[in-house]
């Protein structure tokens, strides 16, 4: 059992534990290419999230995903809400009007397909992130002929990211410990900043050297053939599923660049 402090990867035998990395950053992309450029508006967007939503509750890692996903969209969505609300260039239908500021429904309509959009793509993000374990990634992308650096450099984010934000945790737990206040107001926070980023980020470049060193006494720079103790299963059903929707992105993005 991995340490959920350490990954996103959260342990499973669903039917998308078990496909190839690549088939899943295929779906990823097609997702991403989908959004953007799919015709028929924000249906196919709202389609494809509830076909994310629906993966994530087939998979059992539904709560885990939504957790993430509203800590994620909440701050963007009471951002944009207004400003596009207030700001957007095309604003001529006022919906709510208080005090002389008043919100244009183009404004919101705009802000609600590009929230719409991004959620759809942080999900698909998501399930890729909790399904995929680090090592299978980078083992595949070896496994695919890929050099050792870059594969690393690939793989490492899904194993940085959740790691940084326990090290944060950490900090501001022991600065409170101090005495720093990082939940007061407006003022107090923007002053509870420094203490807090600045262990980070020594404490992040002091990792980063770590692992560097643990890497090459792992011969990470040898040269020759390479064995690892990881098998990543691939089928050929698989790979005729990557190349449909390689070429389904395709043909979406020279839908939306013609059409």
């Amino acid at each position: 059992m991995h340490s959920p402090s350490l990954t996103l990867y959260t342990e499973g035998a669903s039917w998308l534990h078990s496909r190839h990395p690549f088939s899943k950053l295929a779906y990823l992309l097609l997702i991403a290419v989908a959004v953007y450029c799919a015709p028929g508006a924000w249906i196919p967007d709202a389609a494809l999230l509830v076909l994310n939503v629906a993966l994530a509750a087939w998979c059992g890692i539904l709560p885990a995903v939504w957790k993430l996903s509203w800590r994620t969209m909440l701050p963007l969505a009471l951002f944009m809400l207004p400003i596009h609300g207030l700001l957007f260039p095309g604003n001529h239908t006022p919906v709510y009007a208080v005090q002389g500021i008043t919100l244009y429904a183009e404004g919101l309509h705009f802000a609600g397909i590009v929230l719409l959009q991004l959620a759809t793509i942080l999900t698909a993000s998501l399930l890729f992130a909790f399904t995929t374990h680090p090592a299978d990634y980078i083992t595949s992308l070896t496994q695919a002929g890929w050099p050792p650096f870059v594969a690393y450099l690939m793989g490492s984010p899904l194993l940085m990211l959740p790691a940084m934000r326990a090290r944060t945790a950490t900090i501001q737990a022991a600065q409170r410990a101090r005495g720093l206040d990082s939940e007061g107001g407006l003022m107090g926070r923007i002053r509870a900043l420094p203490p807090l980023v600045t262990p980070l980020v020594l404490g992040a470049f002091s990792e980063i050297e770590q692992r560097a060193i643990a890497l090459e006494l792992r011969g990470f720079s040898a040269t020759g053939p390479r064995t690892s103790l990881r098998e990543v299963a691939d089928s050929s059903l698989q790979r005729t599923a990557r190349k449909a929707m390689l070429a389904l992105s395709l043909g979406l993005a020279a839908y939306a660049v013609f059409a």
